[in-house]
């Protein structure tokens, strides 16, 4: 094995090649790593397609040269980032390249540098970082290199030395982080790492394997079961006419339950909000002014708002089609993050500009998210990720489109749909803002999943198949049978401050299941108020929000 102590472009470009392609040797191994036996193991597939953006920028620039390269990099990784795992790399691969892009080649002490500045660049990017992570791989592999730095100027010894301790790093994983031990896994970002550094030391070895297509320009992209998309707004059919908005002021008795079971006959998009003598309605309707005649049976009526969607919707397409004319910019536009036919159309109803598909299992990337940002004709952007794997790739938009975007840390579409109920036009964006981040801490979020494998967790032993519930990213209940499990879960969420249940069930339940765990919930709970929605979520049988 020659010595090697300078790394020139062409080299540099094999090391992102070379480290595509273990990882999507690796990807699905990667994946696999799954601290919770639900669907939503994607870590391999986030970084990969971080990593293939990246390649895929780097391949665009006609002079290559260190500088270039690594400003090419530096783009394509931040707008190709997907997920928590895939913008933390992306800040990895942006502290090493601020580093080597001011030099001609890359020598053993640019090359130490440089993963020093990825180190701080990658810790910095999270606000709360944990050790026993990618970061902690990370930072132990590059202080070996530093030790080994001191002692050789064989840039090739010293990766060999960062690899090895990267390794030896995350098998300790476990140890630091008990969640990972109880699962039996090791983190699986780290994981990644390791692969990604097992491409450069092969690389820098000189060691020269066939790679089977997958540098080839026309196999870069990943297959993904769908690809996220913007939502299509001619595609956006209108069956029911006016967006109608009210509230209801009763007295604090008033039963509303017969009500909203008939507002159900009038239309769709129905959210409904409770409180003691209060009822707040939002619903899709051809029919606005029997709608409020109904409603005036059980009290007056106040904030009454009647939209016309077609012509809305026709001013849209207008807007669609000369987008580059110049016409007035509303004050505030929305983005969200929604997977689910019935969730799209509640979000729709709230005054959604921009659905971007996406969620659990299907992380959109920055620059995704960074479109549909443009698309909107607003001055100031609001930003629902609706996913907490989603919230760090939104929050890059900050560095896109500076003070147009407003990131609110929605972790749940249930937390988005409660935001936007805040919405009021005459509030400015600063108190919306406020009023929206106070408003996801009073709902609370449970879900019901399949287990995709075995594992133990909470004390809970869980077979693959069993049906779980989760609140707050914890496993909290297990079962054989989806209503038992509903039930356990909301016993869990349900407190004496609880006023609503809403329940939104997925595309996998049928809506007389649905109804059937609705009238055993107003059985149990007959002082709350029960609302069922129709969400059409994959992987997900139910979501349950409380307030």
């Amino acid at each position: 094995m020659m010595r090697l102590e300078k790394i020139d472009s062409n080299l540099l470009i094999k090391l992102f090649e070379y480290a595509t392609y273990e990882l999507k040797k690796h990807r699905e191994e990667i994946d696999l790593l799954n601290v919770f036996p639900v669907p939503d193991g994607d870590t391999g597939t986030n970084m990969l397609y971080t990593l293939q953006s990246t390649l895929d920028e780097i391949r665009k620039v006609k002079n290559k040269t260190i500088k270039t390269i690594a400003e090419a990099a530096i783009k394509g990784s931040l707008m190709g980032a997907r997920g928590n795992s895939g913008v933390i790399l992306s800040q990895i691969i942006r502290g090493f390249c601020e580093v080597i892009r001011e030099n001609e080649y890359i020598d053993t002490k640019v090359w130490i540098k440089s993963w020093q500045n990825a180190t701080r660049v990658a810790y910095r990017a999270v606000i709360k970082p944990t050790e026993g992570t990618i970061l902690t791989v990370l930072r132990e592999g590059v202080k070996e290199g530093v030790i080994a730095s001191r002692e050789t100027n064989d840039i090739t010894l010293i990766m060999e030395r960062m690899l090895n301790k990267a390794k030896e790093s995350l098998a300790n994983t476990p140890n630091l982080l008990p969640i990972l031990k109880e699962a039996k896994v090791v983190d699986a970002g780290g994981q990644g790492l390791v692969w990604i550094w097992t491409g450069f030391y092969e690389v820098l070895k000189g060691i020269e394997f066939f790679i089977e297509e997958p540098i080839k320009e026309k196999e870069e992209k990943i297959e993904v079961k769908e690809r996220p998309e913007v939502e299509v707004l001619e595609s956006y059919v209108i069956t029911y006419q006016y967006c109608t908005e009210f509230i209801i002021n009763s007295s604090e008795n008033t039963d509303f339950s017969s009500f909203k079971k008939w507002l159900e006959s009038q239309g769709d998009s129905i959210v409904t909000s409770e409180a003691p003598g209060l009822l707040k309605v939002h619903i899709h309707t051809n029919h606005p002014g029997l709608v409020l005649e109904k409603a005036l049976e059980l009290g007056s009526l106040s904030r009454i708002k009647i939209d016309n969607m077609a012509e809305q919707h026709e001013e849209r397409l207008k807007e669609e089609i000369n987008r580059d004319s110049i016409t007035p910019l509303k004050e505030i536009g929305f983005v969200a993050v929604s997977w689910g036919e019935g969730i799209n159309e509640i979000f729709k109803g709230l005054g959604v500009d921009i659905i971007v598909n996406g969620g659990q299992t299907l992380n959109p990337s920055v620059e995704l998210l960074s479109d549909a940002v443009e698309k909107v004709r607003a001055k100031k952007v609001f930003v629902l990720p609706n996913n907490k794997n989603v919230i760090l790739a939104a929050k890059q938009l900050e560095n896109i489109h500076k003070e147009r975007v407003v990131i609110i840390p929605t972790k749940h579409v249930l937390e988005g749909i409660r935001a936007l109920y805040e919405y009021n036009p005459r509030d400015t964006w600063e108190i919306l803002k406020e009023k929206m981040e106070k408003s996801i801490e009073r709902i609370k979020v449970g879900e019901i999943t399949r287990a995709v494998k075995d594992s133990s967790y909470n004390g809970l032993k869980i077979d693959e198949g069993d049906i779980i519930g989760l609140t707050n990213d914890e496993v909290k209940v297990a079962g054989k049978n989806i209503e038992t499990v509903c039930l356990d879960l909301l016993s869990l969420l349900v407190d004496g401050d609880s006023e609503v249940i809403s329940v939104f069930y997925g595309k996998d339940i049928s809506q007389e299941e649905a109804e059937k765990l609705v009238n055993k919930l107003n059985n149990q709970y007959p002082s709350l108020s029960i609302e069922l929605l129709y969400g059409g979520q994959p992987y997900y049988f139910y979501y349950l929000g409380v307030e």
